[in-house]
């Protein structure tokens, strides 16, 4: 079976080729466009591209849109939207009059033989999420090449190469065992690594576990597509990497985890170690170590972003948690915890407290606080997300001091005026389902509308707290 590769607005599709059909398979290079495997649809598109009345319904809509007067919709465009049922059902949004024609979706309906959800709708930029989208003229393209394979290279807009071609430009044959080394994707690859990377560096500042999650999930996806994960590394693939200093050193820690794991998968399902551990370097007191840690993990059965407590080897151990795709628990990083003789000497910088420095302080039952009156020392905003999850952190022996501090930060705002900051760190507890969140997130609530007077012992010195436990 012959093969080709064909770039089409940004997906890159390998196509393979026998005397009765043209198989399409691949996904889209650009994460700002969409997240999801297209393949499917790709698949159906092409399987479809010969019915002459499917053919002729998206030919009629192509002719129809050519002669729209886009010039008061910048930016606008048709998009085939996947899984837009909760769109539909949205009565606060609603289809165009003049493009609720739903010729396509009923056609692609009845070929499916199941409903597909795939609506042809005009796109303004800040309607909804177009991550869920492929562009009408993408999909009309991809039937252009299904139905004109022969005279490819007549089709406009779409490029042709075959491997000799491939391998010339991108150095490499995009095959199963090779990476698909194309400049646009490795350009996108080396930004996101290089926002991932950052939240290491200064002691790991910007570091929380709901901070990372989707940064690490959209690298791993990406890294999927260019098929550099799960994968032994050869030297002429980090030769290519080399202009890509950022991608490189994630792709050369993706294969040394895929090896400490026994070539397990980096994909992070559940009872996984994560990457992140790999840029901590954790120490190793003994071989089996982490299999010791996953074991921990495995036995909390976690519901939530928490920390483990753990001991081995003579010493006391803090397992940090995160959320991973389908909300599974993964191991982020282990924290030795040591009683030291002065709590500040835990921190960097007592004053911008990190989220790692917080947990091992956090972790000790008998160490004060740093410095006096830290709580109101520190500037919290932003980072109330944080405060939430370790207040609601059961194994923390000083899980209520960050409730405390939460409540005293939420109250600071509103005395000194500043609403929008107040809105925002509320916006922030929003997803934090304890019971003690959702009570001070409601009561921040009605600060703002007006329904609720403030009073101090309500909110600073512990007064939140008394007064949450004679309400419960």
């Amino acid at each position: 079976m012959g093969k080709t590769f064909v770039v089409i607005d940004g997906y890159t599709l390998a196509i393979a080729q026998n005397d009765s059909d043209v198989l399409f398979s691949g996904r889209h290079s650009r994460r700002a466009l969409t997240r999801y495997d297209d393949s499917a649809l790709i698949e159906f598109l092409a399987h479809h591209a010969q019915n002459e009345s499917f053919w002729q319904c998206f030919q009629a809509h192509e002719i129809y849109e050519n002669e729209c007067d886009f010039s008061e919709l910048s930016g606008a465009n048709h998009f085939l939207i996947r899984d837009s049922q909760q769109l539909i059902r949205d009565h606060s949004w609603k289809l165009p009059q003049t493009y609720q024609n739903w010729a396509i979706w009923e056609l692609i309906d009845q070929l499916q033989g199941q409903s597909c959800n795939e609506p042809i709708c005009l796109w303004h930029p800040g309607s909804f999420y177009r991550m869920y989208c492929i562009p009408y003229r993408t999909a009309f393209k991809i039937m252009q090449v299904a139905r004109n394979w022969a005279c490819l290279p007549a089709v406009e807009g779409i490029e042709v190469l075959d491997e000799i071609q491939w391998n010339v430009r991108f150095a490499s044959s995009a095959s199963s065992d090779q990476p698909l080394l194309i400049p646009q994707i490795l350009d996108e690859l080396e930004e996101t690594a290089s926002l991932y990377l950052l939240l290491f560096e200064d002691q790991a500042r910007l570091y929380t576990p709901n901070q990372v999650e989707g940064i690490r999930y959209e690298l791993l996806n990406q890294m999927s597509i260019a098929n550099l994960l799960d994968r032994e590394l050869f030297t002429e693939i980090l030769d290519c990497l080399a202009t890509y200093p950022n991608l490189q050193r994630c792709v050369i820690q993706a294969e040394k985890l895929w090896r400490y794991l026994d070539c397990a998968s980096v994909r992070q399902d559940k009872d996984s170690l994560s990457l992140d551990w790999m840029f901590f370097d954790p120490p190793y007191p003994e071989p089996g170590f982490h299999k010791l840690c996953l074991q921990q993990l495995k036995q909390a059965k976690l519901q939530y972003p928490h920390t483990i407590p753990f001991e081995a080897y003579g010493k006391q151990y803090r397992l940090v948690t995160g959320r991973v795709y389908h909300h599974a628990m993964t191991l982020l990083t282990v924290l030795e915890i040591e009683t030291p003789a002065d709590a500040i000497a835990l921190f960097a910088n007592v004053n911008e407290p990190t989220y790692l420095e917080l947990v091992a302080w956090a972790a000790l039952e008998s160490c004060s606080s740093p410095i006096e009156a830290w709580e109101m020392v520190v500037d919290w905003r932003n980072r109330e997300d944080e405060l939430a999850t370790l207040a609601t952190d059961p194994s923390l022996p000083k899980a209520e001091f960050f409730l405390n501090c939460l409540s005293s930060h939420l109250a600071r705002l509103w005395q000194n005026g500043d609403r929008s900051a107040l809105r925002k760190g509320l916006q922030s507890l929003h997803y934090h389902f304890s019971k003690e969140i959702c009570f001070l997130y409601c009561r921040g609530q009605m600060l703002l509308s007006g329904t609720l007077p403030f009073h101090y012992a309500e909110w600073f010195d512990g007064g939140f707290l008394r007064l949450y436990q004679s309400e419960h």
